[in-house]
C-alpha cells in the first residue's frame, strides 16, 4: 500500500468561542441539517415518502444483501484470526507499557451492559417464537434436531459472534489509533492508517457526519421498538384501546406521546449530569433486567431451560462457519424465494442495525478498553457479551417456546401479536397477580432503557461533533440533539409506522457499511506492521505510520 502523509495528531477545526465552542461547526451543523431536511421531506409528503422508502429497501435489498451478509462474516473471520495471532498477544490498545484503566470484572461488566439495550428485550420472547414458526430450516422441509433448537439456533445467530465482532472491528479500530498512536477519539482516527492527514479536512468531515447519521439510525429503531412495547404494555396492564388496538398496532398519537414522555425524561437525565444522571439510569436498567432474568429462570423448568441453551448453542458453533456466509436467492426455485424473504426481514435487518450502532457502540469498548492486548480484547467484547445474550433468550424465549410445546399456551403466544408476546407469556407463566406486576416492570424497563440508549446516544453524538475533543456539559446542545431525535421518530412512525424503521434501518447503513469495510483494511495494516515492526514487540512505542 503507498504511503500516506501521516501528521503526529491530526489537527481537526474546533471553534473556541460562540454557541459550537468546543465543537466542529461542519460536522455538527451538516449533520443536523441533514437529518432536518429529511424528516420535512417525510412530514411533507408521507404517502409519496413511504412509496420511495419501499422502492430504497428493495434497491438496497438487492444490491447489498451480499454486501451485508459477506462483509459481517468477514468480521468474524478477521476477529478469530487475530485471536490466534501472536503478535495479538502482545500488540495493545495503547502504548506497550499502558496497563488496563479497569479491573477485568468491572470490564467486563460494563461490556454485558453494553449488550443489554432495548433490542435484547423486545425480541427476548418475539424472535425465538417467530422462527419456531418460520425458519430456513422449517422453510426447507426440516429442523436441525427439534423445533426449539432451530428457533434458538438462528436467534443465537443475530445475536452472537456476528453482532460482536462488527462492534469489535470499530473498537479496534479506533483504540489502537487513539490510544495507541495519539488520535482524537473521533470515527475518522480509525483511517488514519489509510489515510493519514488527509481527514483533517472534508474526508474525515465526512467520515464523521455519517457516523453521526449511523447512530442517529440506530437509535431511532431502537426508540421506536421500544415505544411499541410500552404502548402495547400499557395496553394490556389497561385494557384501553388508546395505547394499542386488539391487533398489537399502537396508533401514532400514543406512540407520539409515549416519546414525548420519554424524552424529557431524556433530557431530565442529561441535564443532571453524567455521573449523576445517566449511569444512575443504565445501573438501574442493568439491574432491573438481570431481575427480569431471573424471575423467568426461577419460575420456570431451569433444567430444561439450561439444556435447551447448550443443545443450540453447540447447533449454532456447528453451522456459524457456512451459515454465517449463506445469501438465499429470491429467484432461485422453493424454498428459495421464502428464505430470501425470511433473510430480509431477519438476518438483513440485524446487520444493519449492528452496522448503524456500531460507531455507538464501538466508541464505548474503545473508551474502557485502553492497555488491553487486541487478542485479550477480542474476547472479552465478543464472547462475554454473546454468552450473556445467549442466556437471555434461551431462558425467555425459551420459557414461551416450552408452554407452546408442552400445550399449555395453545397457540395463544403463537397466535399473539409481537409485541404482545412477552406479556402472553407471562400471563402464561405467572399468577395473575405475580404477572400483572411483572408487566409493570417490563413496561418500566423499557423506559429505562430508551432512556440510557438515547442519552449515551447523544453523548457519543456530541463526542464525535466535537471531533473527540473533551467538551464541557452542554446541555443546550443534548437538547438539541433530543429534539433531532424526536423529530426523525416522529416523522418515520408518521410515514409507515413501526414497520417503517425496519426499511428505513436496512437503507440506512449502507454509507457506514462501507467505512467500517475500511476500518478493517486499517486494522490489518496496523497489525501486519507491528508483526513485522520489533519495535512493537520490544520498543517503547507503539507501531508508528509516519516513515
Amino acid at each position: 500500500m503507498a504511503k500516506v502523509p501521516i501528521a503526529d495528531r491530526l489537527e481537526i477545526r474546533i471553534v473556541e468561542r460562540g454557541f459550537y465552542k468546543g465543537f466542529n461547526p461542519t460536522v455538527s451543523l451538516i449533520s443536523k441539517l441533514i437529518i432536518m431536511l429529511l424528516v420535512l421531506a417525510l412530514v411533507a409528503n408521507p404517502t409519496g415518502a413511504a412509496d420511495q422508502l419501499q422502492e430504497l429497501k428493495a434497491v438496497t435489498l438487492s444490491l447489498f444483501s451480499a454486501w451485508y451478509i459477506n462483509l459481517l462474516g468477514l468480521f468474524v473471520v478477521v476477529s478469530a484470526a487475530l485471536v490466534v495471532l501472536p503478535v495479538s498477544g502482545r500488540l495493545k490498545l495503547g502504548k506497550p507499557s499502558d496497563v488496563p484503566e479497569y479491573s477485568t470484572q468491572s470490564w467486563l461488566s460494563m461490556m454485558i451492559c453494553a449488550g443489554i439495550g432495548i433490542g435484547i428485550l423486545v425480541f427476548s420472547v418475539s424472535e425465538p417464537v417467530s422462527h419456531s414458526i418460520s425458519n430456513p430450516d422449517i422453510l426447507d422441509g426440516g429442523t436441525d434436531g427439534d423445533v426449539i433448537t432451530s428457533a434458538l439456533r438462528f436467534t443465537f445467530l443475530h445475536w452472537g459472534i456476528s453482532a460482536w465482532s462488527c462492534y469489535a472491528i470499530v473498537a479496534l479500530a479506533l483504540g489502537l489509533n487513539c490510544h495507541g498512536n495519539d488520535q482524537p477519539m473521533t470515527m475518522r482516527s480509525a483511517l488514519v492508517p489509510l489515510f493519514g492527514a488527509r481527514l483533517e479536512g472534508w474526508l474525515g468531515n465526512g467520515v464523521d457526519i455519517l457516523s453521526i447519521l449511523a447512530i442517529i439510525a440506530g437509535i431511532t429503531t431502537t426508540i421506536v421498538l421500544g415505544l411499541e412495547q410500552i404502548c402495547s404494555g400499557l395496553s394490556v396492564l389497561t385494557g384501553s384501546t388508546f395505547f394499542a388496538d386488539f391487533a398489537g398496532d399502537p396508533p401514532l398519537v400514543a406512540l407520539l406521546t409515549a416519546m414525548l414522555v420519554a424524552l424529557s425524561i431524556v433530557t431530565t437525565s442529561i441535564l443532571s449530569g453524567v455521573d449523576r444522571g445517566v449511569k444512575w439510569i443504565s445501573n438501574l436498567g442493568l439491574l432491573v433486567a438481570f431481575g427480569v432474568l431471573f424471575v423467568f429462570l426461577l419460575t420456570g423448568p431451569v433444567g430444561r431451560l439450561l439444556a435447551g441453551l447448550v443443545e443450540a448453542g453447540l447447533a449454532y458453533l456447528r453451522h456459524l462457519p457456512t451459515e454465517m456466509f449463506i445469501v438465499y436467492g429470491a429467484s432461485s426455485d422453493p424454498p428459495g424465494p421464502e428464505q430470501a424473504r425470511w433473510q430480509a426481514d431477519w438476518t438483513i435487518f440485524y446487520w444493519a442495525w449492528w452496522i448503524a450502532f456500531a460507531p455507538f457502540v464501538g466508541l464505548f469498548l474503545a473508551h474502557i478498553s485502553r492497555g488491553r492486548t487486541v487478542r485479550e480484547f477480542i474476547l472479552g467484547a465478543v464472547i462475554a457479551p454473546t454468552l450473556m445474550c445467549f442466556l437471555w433468550f434461551a431462558v425467555l424465549g425459551g420459557s414461551a417456546l416450552l408452554l407452546e410445546a408442552d400445550g399449555i399456551a395453545e397457540g395463544s403466544i403463537l397466535g399473539a401479536p409481537h409485541a404482545m408476546r412477552i406479556y402472553q407469556t407471562l400471563d402464561l407463566a405467572l399468577d395473575p397477580i405475580a404477572a400483572t406486576i411483572m408487566k409493570g416492570v417490563i413496561v418500566f424497563l423499557f423506559l429505562i432503557l430508551i432512556v440510557a440508549s438515547t442519552s449515551a446516544a447523544i453523548i457519543a453524538i456530541k463526542s464525535i461533533g466535537a471531533s473527540g475533543a473533551v467538551v464541557a456539559e452542554t446541555p443546550l446542545h443534548s437538547m438539541i440533539w433530543a429534539v433531532v431525535i424526536a423529530g426523525i421518530a416522529g416523522a418515520v412512525m408518521a410515514v409507515g409506522g413501526v414497520s417503517s424503521v425496519r426499511d428505513t434501518m436496512i437503507v440506512g447503513a449502507v454509507p457506514f457499511s462501507g467505512i467500517m469495510a475500511l476500518m478493517l483494511l486499517s486494522i490489518l495494516r496496523i497489525v501486519l506492521k507491528a508483526r513485522a515492526s520489533s519495535a512493537a514487540v520490544d520498543g517503547s512505542a507503539g507501531p508508528d505510520f509516519r516513515t
